[in-house]
C-alpha cells in the first residue's frame, strides 16, 4: 500500500465532491431500510471515522435530514451518497464505494440484518451478523 496507510481519499461520481479521511476505525455492511433506500442498493458498505477526521477538499455536499438528528450528505449534482452523520455520535460513516481504493478497507461485520433482503444474504459471507447495531466492544 503506497502512501499513508491511515489516509484515504474519495469522491462522488461526477467528481465535484472530493474528500479525505484520516484513521478509519471500522468498516461494515448496513442492511437497514433507510440505507437501502438512500443508496438504491440491497445493502450499503460504510467506514466509520471520527467526525474531525473527514475533510471535504473540493465541493460542498448537499444535506438531507433523513430523521431527527440524522444528516445524509451527498453530491447535489450526481446524487452520490457520501456521509451518514448522526448528531449524537462522535463518529460519522462514509460510503466505501466512493473511496478511490475501496478494497483497502473491507467490511468486517454486518448490522441491521433483521432488515436484510434475501438477495443480500451472501454479501460478505462469513462475517459476523448483528440484528441491530454492533454490540459495544467495551
Amino acid at each position: 500500500m503506497a502512501g499513508n496507510a491511515t489516509r484515504f481519499e474519495g469522491g462522488c461520481l461526477c467528481g465535484r465532491l472530493r474528500y479525505r479521511l484520516e484513521r478509519v476505525k471500522s468498516a461494515y455492511w448496513c442492511h437497514c431500510t433507510m440505507c437501502r433506500r438512500a443508496s438504491g442498493s440491497a445493502a450499503l458498505p460504510w467506514v466509520s471515522v471520527a467526525r474531525e477526521d473527514v475533510t471535504f477538499v473540493s465541493g460542498t455536499p448537499a444535506v438531507f435530514e433523513s430523521s431527527p438528528g440524522v444528516a445524509r450528505r451527498f453530491c447535489g449534482n450526481c446524487g452520490s451518497p457520501i456521509v451518514f452523520d448522526m448528531a449524537r455520535e462522535s463518529d460519522v460513516d462514509v460510503t466505501i464505494g466512493t473511496l478511490d481504493d475501496p478494497d483497502r478497507v473491507p467490511p468486517t461485520h454486518h448490522i441491521w440484518v433483521s432488515s436484510a433482503l434475501h438477495m443480500a444474504r451472501d454479501l460478505g459471507a462469513g462475517l459476523p451478523h448483528y440484528d441491530g447495531e454492533r454490540p459495544s466492544d467495551g
